[in-house]
Order: C-alpha cells, then structure tokens, then sequence
C-alpha cells in the first residue's frame, strides 16, 4: 500500500446537547486515513482493533474503497470514547475503557516497519512512547518511505524538546500545532518558534495554526499557507490529522510546500464541516479537492 497511517481508530459515542446520540468511527489515525484518502486510493491503516470493530463500521470502509487489512484484533472490544456536547460548544471525551487499554491495542514499532518495504509514505501520531520508537527506529534500516511524525500533545512540553528533536532528525518531516510549539520551545515568540524547526532541517514541517492556516517550513524556505475561506466549522476534531495526511501526500508526490499546505488545509475542511468525517469520500469532492490544490485542468488522482 502506498499510504500507512499509524495511529489509533476508536468508536466515539457522542452525546448532543438535545439529546441525541451517535455512534460514529473516530481516532486520530482514522481522521488521518480520511485526510489521506480525498487524495489518493492507496491508504491503510494499521493499528489494533477489538472484534466489534468491523461490525460497527466496516461499512463506511467498504463503501469508502479503504481497506481494513492492516487491523489486527487484540481484544473483544476496541478503544470507545464518551464524547458528550454542550450547548455552548465544549466538549469533554471519556475513554470508556480505559487509557491502559487503549494504549493496550496500538500498534508495535515491530509490527510498523514490515510495511515500509512497499509503503512511499507512512503517517505517525505518537508520543514519546521509547517502547515504540526504539522498536521503529532501530528497524528501519535503510528505507526510502517519508516518514511524517505528527506528536501527540502531551509530548509537546520544553523538558522533552532534545528528545523530540532526536527522534524527528530521523525522520522526514513533522507536524506540530502553535500551542503545542509554544509549550515545546517554552516561547510564544512566533518567528522564533519557526526559525527553530527550520533549524531542524528537515524535509518539511508543517506548523498549524487552526482558521489562521499554517506554516510550511523547509531549510530553504517558509511559507505561509492561509486556511480555506468560507468554511462552516461544525466539529474542529481531527483537523490537524486529516490536514497533516494530506500533506504527508504532497509531499510523496513531489508537490511545493505551498501546494502541500493547501491540500492539508483542503482535507481539514472536508472533516470539520460536520460531527464526524462525510459517510462518502465522493470523486467529485476528491476532483474539486485538486481543483483547488493545484488547476483547474489537473487530471487524474495518485
């Protein structure tokens, strides 16, 4: 498969302020795979799953063409968040199993590198989990796959930025959002926040600034990439991992950084304009999605 998201896929049960409620796939890593599949047919996902997992939404990965071979059943049940809504738009999520067992069925650094024998780009929402990087990183070897890093918040604090830096020098490119830059760098000085990561020196990184869009930041260059206009945000859950696969895309297929960052903040939203990600990822949202990446006359998708 071309695209490998690593990352978790949960059922969220959410509660809305009138009282109803909806069962509906969730996760970072499935936010990630529907970011990465406005733009391509080649993505696959690869965490643990519980055995209900497919029963509850196998159907939406049918009818979305994704396959489900990169699941591997390690309880009865998968991760479900409690997401309960209230009238003035806040939110708290409840992980109704547990975090141990949540953390109980993410995939193994062991079990992620087999695919980059085939993969040309790979998707990582992780922490600073040592159990799964020194599995990964120990095992790669020599691979050609790019490999975008997307840290999990809780990583994001001063007293870890060395490790941080260590682990994505290794890799190709990172995303990261400006609260979570802040609290990394321990600065809210914005130029100096981005002149840092260009220190880094890496493929590219992707600096999200919610609606104020991001910043696409190479050795060479940084560029200021503006939000879709007229959005209605309905639910802003899983902007940052739909836009981050999306650019992980542009980045495979040789794109500009600026062309990248549009196409992040094309699949941000399409996942932010309902509870949710669309029950059908359509052609025609996936042509008009490169009509507003790239031309008017792009033909064809990767």
């Amino acid at each position: 498969m071309k695209y490998v998201v690593v990352s978790a896929v949960v059922t969220d049960e959410i509660h809305f302020p009138d009282g109803n409620v909806k069962i509906a796939p969730g996760g970072a890593g499935f936010y990630a795979l529907c970011g990465l599949r406005l733009w391509s047919d080649q993505v696959v996902a690869v965490t643990g799953i519980g055995e209900d997992y497919e029963k509850l939404h196998g159907e939406w990965y049918r009818r979305n063409h994704i396959s489900m071979e990169g699941f591997r059943i390690k309880d009865a049940r998968s991760p479900y968040t409690i997401v309960e809504y209230f009238p003035d738009g806040e939110r708290i999520e409840t992980p109704a199993l547990g975090l141990e067992h949540f953390r109980s069925l993410e995939a193994t650094g062991e079990e992620v590198v087999p695919y980059l024998d085939s993969a040309e780009g790979m998707y990582i929402f992780r922490n600073l989990d040592p159990d799964f990087w020194n599995g990964f990183l120990k095992n790669k070897k020599d691979s050609s796959c790019k490999i975008m890093w997307e840290i999990a918040a809780d990583a994001a604090q001063k007293e870890n930025l060395e490790n941080v830096r260590k682990i994505a020098g290794q890799l190709h490119a990172f995303s990261i959002n400006m609260t979570e830059a802040k609290s990394l760098f321990g600065t809210s000085d914005r130029e100096q926040i981005i002149e840092e990561l260009r220190s880094w020196g890496l493929e590219l990184i992707f600096l999200r600034q919610g609606a104020k869009g991001a910043v696409m930041i190479t050795a060479d260059e940084v560029v200021e990439v503006l939000s879709q206009p007229d959005v209605q945000v309905v639910d802003a859950t899983g902007g940052g991992n739909s836009s981050t696969g999306a650019v992980l895309c542009g980045l495979v297929e040789g794109r500009s950084p600026e062309i990248c960052g549009r196409m992040g903040s094309i699949s941000a939203a399409m996942c932010i304009s309902q509870y949710g990600v669309p029950e059908e990822i359509t052609e025609e949202m996936r042509k008009e999605a490169w009509e507003k990446a790239i031309c008017k006359n792009m033909k064809g998708l990767v």
